[in-house]
């Protein structure tokens, strides 16, 4: 075979694995041509040999069958490609060629229908069927490698996780493969699906468990999609989002396949959002206190760096109809105005930013408060940001009003039918986000409500006094909540362990006192 794009595409796997995956050995390992340490390539081997009987024989079976298609269609490339090069003259066995079919058969944009152009498609396609059933098999152990260890892992638990570089390299390599026959034989949903994988694999190396080298701009491969600053999580991102971007590309348009058009739609709102995040927390820091040093504002590249995926991801979940979703790109393009709105060049982008960080602070806290139950973690950590936004956008009563206004909403979510509700998913055992841990969650975040809303009651009690109004509302229910909270004295309410009794018991503590 000659060296180009299409023949080095088609070249036999064993030979592009430099010998590593072959009959004989029926390793779906190919980390080898990676450079990987063999130490770790050993490891990643012995967590697949300590499987059972029957998945090891199942996976040996996918990788004798990946070997032997892989050379049936180098053969019958091969074969394919004299013929273009010879001629119908020298090629007897596609005899009636006509000289019109030969001069078609020369342009590969539109080749002329053929028993052996079928035959290789059909190769192509379970080729590809098997490099993807591969590659799945590679990712769910990396996954499970992953998951069961803590994201701060101690020294016995780098041992455990140097499996999860080769395995991770070897499912790319795997879908890598399954996506270039898929692509051959114009296999659309199959190469949307296969780049949905090699996004997966990318979001995977994101995380800094797995025993991989961290990436550095220059050597992600497609530069420019990335910021020279950029750190080695978003650049995975951004590989994961460009996979799915080549997907839509690869379609064209949503009507060729509506289904695999959405499927595909939402992982890449979920990239954008989360690429989004980290770009914010990488150039901002963590927290949601306002930015007030100018030598800390952003230039305007990097700004749009955080504010393009983010904004994308909204509208993708816009078309497609997930209030939810877009609730959650609101609420994250929300925390980054209300943090550099204070830090910006002139009077008329700080009322921009200002305007902005409102207008998604009401749209995500719209669609919460309509959909509260299930989500009422969520709705209060969102009503707390509110509140310290108000805050610190005046300390005029009117703005410190609204902030405990803000508090007030909350209310719902510690509401009886919110815990009867909670109480009832967790026996379905529920696997939504917000259901992980509702009561724990929702205890602490009880008393950060209490203390913000006593702090909010104690500056608008001064704000009254000092400004010296005959009405004295504030007063009155900062006295009305000092009294229900000293009427709560029942020490069970401080009990971790009582909500594995009845719900109705822990009303107490969840009842707000205004």
């Amino acid at each position: 075979l000659t060296e180009g794009d299409r023949e080095t595409r088609d070249l036999p796997i064993t030979i592009k694995t430099g010998g590593v995956v072959t009959l004989r050995s029926l390793s779906p390992l190919a980390a080898t041509v990676a450079g990987m340490k063999e130490e770790r390539v050993d490891a990643a081997q012995r967590v697949l040999d300590a499987q059972g009987q029957i998945r090891r024989d199942r996976h040996r079976v996918l990788v004798a069958a990946a070997v032997c298609y892989s050379r049936s269609v180098a053969t019958v490339a091969c074969l394919l490609t004299e013929h273009t090069v010879a001629g119908p003259s020298d090629e007897p066995e596609f005899a009636g060629a006509r000289s019109g079919d030969s001069a078609m058969l020369s342009q590969p944009q539109s080749p002329p229908p053929s028993p052996t152009r079928s035959v290789l498609s059909v190769l192509r396609q379970r080729l590809g069927d098997a490099c993807n059933e591969i590659g799945k098999v590679l990712l769910t152990e990396v996954t499970g490698i992953l998951s069961s260890k803590s994201q701060a892992p101690s020294k016995e638990d780098i041992a455990d996780l140097k499996p999860s570089g080769p395995l991770l390299l070897s499912a790319q390599f795997w879908f890598t493969e399954g996506l270039a026959h898929f692509s051959e034989c114009h296999d659309l949903a199959n190469v949307a699906l296969l780049r949905c994988n090699l996004c997966q694999c990318c979001k995977i190396r994101a995380n800094a468990n797995v025993m991989l080298p961290r990436l550095k701009s220059p050597e992600s491969g497609r530069g420019t999609n990335h910021h020279s600053d950029a750190t080695h999580a978003e650049i995975c991102l951004q590989d994961a989002a460009d996979h799915l971007q080549r997907a839509h590309e690869a379609f064209g348009e949503r009507d060729v396949d509506p289904a695999t058009w959405d499927m595909v739609s939402e992982e890449l709102g979920a990239t954008f959002l989360v690429l989004g995040v980290r770009r914010r927390q990488s150039l901002l820091g963590g927290g949601t206190t306002p930015i007030v040093v100018q030598a800390l504002r952003l230039n305007p590249g990097k700004e749009r760096s955080i504010v393009e995926p983010m904004s994308r991801s909204l509208e993708i979940y816009q078309a497609l109809g997930n209030a939810h979703q877009a609730a959650a790109a609101h609420y994250q393009l929300a925390l980054f105005y209300s943090r550099v709105w204070t830090c910006q060049r002139d009077e008329a982008k700080t009322r921009e930013k200002l305007s902005a960080a409102f207008d998604h602070y009401g749209a995500a806290h719209g669609y919460f408060f309509d959909a509260m139950q299930g989500n009422e973690p969520t709705f209060v950590i969102l009503t707390l940001d509110l509140s310290n936004f108000y805050s610190a956008v005046s300390g005029e009563i009117g703005c410190v009003s609204k902030a405990l206004m803000c508090c007030v909403d909350a209310c719902d979510a510690f509401s009886t039918e919110a815990i009867v509700a909670a109480s009832k998913r967790r026996s379905k055992c529920s696997r939504a986000p917000d259901d992980d841990g509702w009561f724990e969650k929702m205890t602490t975040l009880a008393g950060s409500v209490e203390e913000r809303v006593f702090k909010l009651l104690q500056t608008l009690v001064k704000m009254e006094k000092d400004a010296a109004s005959k009405v004295v509302k504030y007063k009155r229910m900062y006295r009305a909540a000092l009294t229900a909270k000293m009427a709560v004295k029942n020490p069970e309410t401080q009990n971790p362990g009582m909500f594995e009794a009845d719900p109705d018991r822990v009303l107490s503590r969840f009842t707000p006192y205004f």
